[in-house]
């Protein structure tokens, strides 16, 4: 080995590449630790850092402390045996993050369905020390699981816990919360999720807010935490918490209707964000709000049945209580709204018009699921507001609909062959042949064509002229959305011009229409750098050529077909093979790396392509 491996950066860069990878990071740390002794420690460490499973961990238990039965010695002998923990003891200390929130996840790649009770038992059959992961740092609880388990995880050195459902119980969880602040009293980031029984009492929704809240509270470092509180009273414990600076929150009307006005402080809090029912509710918590933190999102899921209750004029209150401090320094504003706004497109500059005072905005992200217009007068407008915009994105959530093509009609079939002509004497009688698959002085025949199905007998070209469904168009598997294209490459321009912090964008873009675009700067020197990825593919488009042109022009680094434009995996072997990619937009991305080529290796392009 070289001696240089033994310098501890030189190492850490080695292995944070490897790490990179993958697909292959994992197998390259096994084979370091099975086949180098001075990086044999190392690359454990990093195989065991992070679990999504306990069943490594169990099996160490059941590799060493099981025998066959077909050796009976063996089994005499064992039986006056200690346990071994040697195999566990050598892995369990590694362990720094245990994510058993998507067991699945793991059951599906490992092609086993291990109960998680199954392996914590495994663990708990004999009397180890406690905590079983003694060094772990990051916890996330597998949901639906009974709380009392949980406490075996449980360390002094725990920063983070996650609890992401669990269903309210008077007496089992009552008693397992209130145990979990005295195990791990150093947590700095909190997710529980708590959510009660259908049917439950007025009493029992009291006992668990109080419960929860005084939970919540014995934590007095915590910095981020995602609940769902159930009352008012719940809500307003949480404000008084000084160290919060990440609050993630589920709420419905039955948790914000008592809350009074300017009467949530957070002094601390740098990022909130909350999800709720209903346009109103978000209203009402915002009106309780004493001041906005610089981070702020907004999803508001709702059903089309409290459509009445929504419109643009709602969402108006919302963003002005919002931007209702002239002087706050929100930069970072998202806000998903649902299909509850009408069936008629609305500008969404005049939507967003209320947000126009807010100068220090930094990332706007509005995903609605109506329509909605938008043309290069309103987005100049809205850059000239945010001149230091970095992220911009206006999204239509609706599924683009599937317009199938009809089948093709089935060919004509062939003419009936002339009828027999009568035998003339007179005429000499046509030269016998025996071409093709008719007799001696028959007319020819159509030759039989068979369709060959594998594992079935070949059938006849009359049955292969039935009318079977047919597949969508191939750019139909791809993931695009309605749009209302009005955007055109002249308001891009003027986004960018105004905006020269911008890095990512998804907008609806009209790349048809392209006057006055096509000469030798179409830009108009307006060029951007820092985009390298923007949304683009379900965008129509004209020419691939000018567009690569414009494109190169004013986004130089742009991929047209990378980060959210990447192509997706290739189906399983049992479904049609899809062509993921719109194929203009293919030839779009392809001309742009030869453009960029030819600038990075000086090669001139020919006189007609200038």
């Amino acid at each position: 080995m070289h001696h240089a491996l033994l310098i501890p950066d030189v190492r850490a860069h080695i292995f944070a590449s490897i790490k990179e990878d993958r697909q292959l990071g994992r197998c390259t740390f096994a084979m370091l630790a099975r086949t180098c002794s001075a990086l044999s420690e190392a690359s454990l460490d990093i195989l065991w850092s992070e679990l999504d499973s306990l069943r490594p961990l169990s099996s160490c238990i059941y590799a060493a402390n099981t025998v066959s039965s077909s050796d009976e010695l063996t089994i005499e002998a064992n039986d006056d045996t200690r346990p071994d923990f040697s195999v566990f003891d050598k892995y369990a200390h590694r362990v720094r993050k245990l994510d058993l929130s998507g067991q699945q996840r793991f059951l599906r790649r490992n092609g086993g369905y291990p109960s998680l009770t199954e392996d914590l038992g495994a663990l708990l059959y004999y009397t180890l020390n406690s905590p079983l992961l003694p060094n772990l740092r990051h916890l996330a609880w597998a949901p639906g699981m009974g709380l009392n388990l949980l406490r075996h995880l449980l360390g002094p050195h725990l920063l983070s816990l996650k609890i992401p459902s669990h269903r309210w119980s008077s007496a089992s969880t009552l008693f397992a919360l209130t145990k979990i602040p005295a195990l791990c009293p150093k947590i700095k980031s909190l997710t529980l999720q708590v959510h009660s029984w259908d049917g439950h009492i007025d009493s029992e929704l009291t006992q668990s807010s109080h419960c929860i809240s005084r939970v919540i509270g014995s934590w007095p470092k915590l910095e981020e935490l995602d609940c769902n509180p159930m009352t008012s009273e719940g809500v307003l414990r949480l404000s008084g918490m000084e160290s919060l600076r990440i609050l993630r929150l589920q709420v419905n009307a039955a948790s914000v209707i008592e809350l009074p006005p300017d009467s949530l402080s957070f002094p601390s809090l740098h990022t909130f964000q909350f999800q709720t029912d209903t346009l109103d509710t978000a209203i009402t918590l915002m009106k309780a709000m004493e001041s906005f933190p610089k981070s702020l999102k907004i999803d508001v899921f709702a059903g089309r049945s409290r459509r009445g209750t929504c419109s643009p004029e709602i969402v108006g209150v919302l963003l002005g209580l919002v931007s209702r401090d002239a002087y706050h320094e929100l930069r970072h504003f998202s806000l998903n709204l649902p299909f509850l706004l009408g069936d008629n497109p609305e500008n969404v500059s005049e939507i967003l018009r209320p947000l126009f005072v807010c100068r220090e905005l930094r990332t706007l992200s509005l995903r609605m699921s109506s329509p909605f217009t938008l043309g290069d007068d309103d987005l100049e407008m809205m850059a000239d507001a945010w001149r230091l915009l970095e992220e911009l994105e206006l999204i239509d959530l609706r599924p683009r609909v599937a317009t199938h093509t009809p089948p093709p009609l089935p060919p004509p079939p062939p003419p009936p062959p002339p009828p027999p002509q009568p035998l003339n004497p007179q005429l000499p009688l046509p030269p016998i042949t025996t071409t093709g698959l008719g007799q001696p002085n028959q007319a020819p025949q159509p030759q039989v064509v068979t369709v060959t199905i594998p594992h079935h007998m070949p059938m006849p070209l009359p049955l292969a002229h039935a009318v079977f469904p047919v597949f969508p168009p191939p750019d139909l598997f791809f993931p695009v959305r309605s749009r209302t294209a009005e955007l055109t490459f002249h308001g891009l321009i003027l986004l960018l011009k105004l905006c020269p912090n911008l890095y990512y964008f998804d907008l609806a873009l009209d790349a048809t229409k392209l006057d006055d675009l096509q000469g030798d700067r179409p830009g108009g020197g307006v060029c951007n750098r820092l985009v390298k990825y923007a949304r683009l593919i379900d965008s129509p488009i004209g020419d691939p050529e000018v567009v690569a042109r414009i494109l190169f022009d004013i986004l130089p680094e742009l991929d047209p077909l990378a980060g959210p434009n990447a192509l997706l995996p290739i189906p399983p072997p049992h479904l049609p093979a899809h062509n993921m990619t719109p194929q203009r937009w293919n030839l779009v991305r392809q001309r742009m790396m030869d453009f960029r080529h030819n600038a990075r290796h000086g090669t001139p392009q020919p006189v007609g392509e200038i």
